[in-house]
């Protein structure tokens, strides 16, 4: 079975006709008519109203007027003229739209969320996902001898007209009739390597690399390259050869299945080849049997990364396919703002454009050089980190993640002082790996794993009394975080570490400060040591030092470090993160970028704040760190939240914790600020 699809876009149905009519074999022929539409409802006063969501992201409104002038845009003129054209070429060819008989079913999507003077609203439109076809009706028209014509709209459970992606018809229409070619006639020559050079049209790709695909395309494209992966998500080398091509081009149908433009396909089947596909012998089930199973495209991932993945952290359910500033997207196409940031890694959002550039210009040239090399990227990169330091920190070693910089320091403390032991505080986090975790201060992370390092002593956190207590002249180091995000977002005070800063001194240990979470903009000053100018003798730093690219950097004051052979990393220090890592500083260097910080902790804790909510205990916050004491467990607000499209995470049983990007716009801020009173009012 051939199925075609025809844009709705400037293209040439008679061509088309012609061409269809020529190649004397069974289709289904898809059209869509936006331009028509366009053109139409503005002649009838009735032009499209294109609104703009929360996540920025536009959308055409599917309200009662567009809904008219789409039944006469597509299902009558365009969806007439091409039954018209293939009939005077002697295809038996009938017109149909989704509603007819119940052919498309759909599900209605919830609306489209937008911000108009200051307030939130939730525009219900008449859009939604094709779930079901009526496979019996359109194989009776088949097996009569007709050639269906189909166009949207489809109907939703109540009979309602809905709009909905065209690409989505086609694959669920793929599927259910075991197509076994389908062509999207488009107006461009198919997939380019170099989205600027029209000639570099890729041929072929296989279907496992449309993920991949759907990153790099944006607009309509990227929806269309989202339906294609449903289409083919668990094909087992049977599923249909797709070919996207020109429909501007002469007999562009032929053209296609003759290779014009980029074929995706699932295996190296022949184009030539017109298969009905088998199932394999012995196989469980096929790609048409998972779309009967009801499985979101987020489960479907879901499902098939727990078949291989040693999963230690639990999975919420969703499967984020792209990302950019503040906002992420899922399987589903549905956008979410993003106050998880990679667990803290992403102070300037997902892909800042600047940090984007500098990695892509770092790929052209050198990808991995190990420690016993110089490349200047590092060298850039670590000049660059210590313009920005004290004076007295003034050597660093790069490895690849936060638990590995601590791992460092506390070689590096031992191997310095000659002394063993360790002080940290109660409620402290400060990696998973074996010295880290010796250290931090969790029963739970720290007891499968025993015995650990011994001789870690834990103190209550700002108790400068106990603090002192603890040092002896056995204590290698005092290790604190200036502020607790694990812990539940508790800041330290300044008497403390100035305590801590005087009894290193007197008494020998060295002083770490982990900056893991804190650095780089997190606080509202580039490090949080920065508030209460004291200086450590070691700074563990991560995350967001890379724009979420791993690169763990551990700095030692002058006079203090390791011998030649005592310590190493195979990839720490790599290319393209200290690419990113260089152009992170440059970022945060430019005016009122690290400001941002206080600017979205504010708008988010505000109104939250100002209700004065019955639920919330305190609201602690340092810049864009948040932590909100609940009175009952987290949880439930997190899975509340991100049902109301916002990304958020627990700390601990009872804290919930945001850590936004500090460059989010100042509606998304109020918008989630917004959200999170509303769930914490439930």
């Amino acid at each position: 079975m051939l199925l075609v699809k025809v844009g709705g876009g400037d293209v040439d149905l008679t061509a088309i006709a012609d061409d269809l009519a020529s190649l004397e074999r069974p289709f289904v022929l898809l059209h869509g008519a936006n331009k028509l539409r366009d053109k139409m409802g503005t002649a009838l006063g009735k032009p499209p109203q294109v609104v703009e969501s929360i996540s920025g992201f536009t959308s055409v409104l599917s309200d009662d007027d567009a809904i008219d002038v789409m039944l006469a845009s597509y299902a009558g003129i365009r969806n007439k003229r091409l039954v018209e054209s293939l009939r005077q070429r002697g295809v038996n060819a009938i017109g149909l739209t989704g509603l007819d008989g119940g052919l498309v079913e759909g599900v209605q999507n919830e609306g489209i969320r937008i911000r108009r003077d200051g307030r939130k609203f939730l525009l219900r439109d008449q859009s939604g996902k094709p779930k079901r076809l009526n496979t019996s009706l359109l194989r009776t028209l088949l097996d009569d001898g007709y050639v269906p014509v189909l166009t949207v709209p489809i109907v939703g459970a109540d009979g309602t007209a809905l709009n909905t992606e065209n690409d989505e018809v086609l694959a669920l229409l793929a599927r259910e009739l075991n197509a076994t070619h389908v062509v999207s006639l488009i107006e461009e020559v198919g997939l380019l390597s170099d989205p600027t050079d029209p000639e570099s049209v890729v041929p072929e790709i296989d279907a496992r690399d449309l993920l991949e695909w759907e990153g790099r395309v944006s607009g309509r494209m990227r929806r269309k390259i989202r339906a294609l992966r449903s289409l083919f998500d668990g094909c087992d080398g049977a599923g249909p050869v797709y070919h996207l091509a020109d429909g501007r081009a002469p007999a562009p149908v032929s053209a296609a299945l003759a290779g014009a433009g980029t074929t995706v396909r699932c295996s190296q089947l022949s184009p030539d080849l017109d298969l009905e596909p088998a199932d394999e012998p012995g196989a469980s089930r096929d790609a048409s049997a998972d779309a009967g199973t009801g499985a979101t495209e987020n489960e479907q991932w879901v499902d098939r990364n727990a078949a291989y993945e040693l999963d230690v952290y639990g999975k919420r359910g969703l499967a984020i396919i792209s990302a950019k500033g503040s906002i992420v997207t899922d399987a589903a196409g549905r956008d979410y703002i993003d106050c998880v940031g990679g667990n803290g890694s992403l102070v300037l959002g997902h892909r800042h454009p600047v940090l984007e550039a500098a990695v892509a210009e770092q790929l052209g040239s050198v990808w991995c050089v190990p420690g016993a090399l110089v490349t200047p990227v590092r060298t850039r990169f670590l000049e660059r980190l210590h313009r920005a330091l004290p004076e007295e920190l003034d050597r660093t070693f790069l490895s690849n993640s936060g638990t590995e910089s601590v791992e460092a320091a506390l070689k590096i403390a031992r191997a310095h002082t000659g002394r063993t032991d360790f002080v940290s505080c109660l409620r402290a986090f400060h990696g998973r790996t074996m010295g880290s975790l010796s250290v931090t201060f969790e029963k739970r992370y720290r007891e499968p794993f025993g015995p650990l390092m011994g001789g870690v002593r834990r103190v209550r956190y700002n108790d400068v009394e106990a603090l002192g207590a603890a040092i002896d002249d056995s204590v290698a180091a005092v290790v604190l975080e200036l502020v607790q995000g694990e812990g539940g977002v508790h800041v330290a005070d300044p008497e403390f570490l100035q305590a801590a800063r005087e009894a290193c001194d007197s008494r020998g240990p060295l002083l770490v400060f982990d900056e893991v979470q804190t650095g780089f903009g997190r606080t509202g000053r580039l490090f949080a040591f920065e508030h209460s100018g004291v200086v450590p003798d070691v700074l563990c730093l991560a995350k967001s030092i890379a724009g979420g690219l791993p690169l763990g950097a551990t700095v030692v004051r002058k006079g203090i470090g390791l011998e030649l052979g005592q310590h190493g990393s195979t990839f720490g220090g790599n290319p393209l993160s200290c690419a990113a890592a260089a152009a992170t500083l440059d970022v945060l260097s430019a005016p009122d970028v690290i400001g941002g910080a206080n600017r979205v902790g504010e708008a988010i804790c505000g109104p939250t704040i100002e209700r004065q909510l019955k639920v919330v205990k305190e609201v602690r916050r340092v810049g864009a760190m948040i932590g909100i004491q609940l009175r009952v467990p987290a949880k439930p607000y997190v899975h509340a939240l991100m049902e109301k499209g916002v990304l958020a995470l627990t700390a601990g049983r009872t804290v919930l914790r945001l850590l936004p990007p500090i460059v989010m716009s100042d509606d998304d801020a109020a918008g989630v600020g917004e959200l999170l009173a509303e769930v914490l009012s439930t």
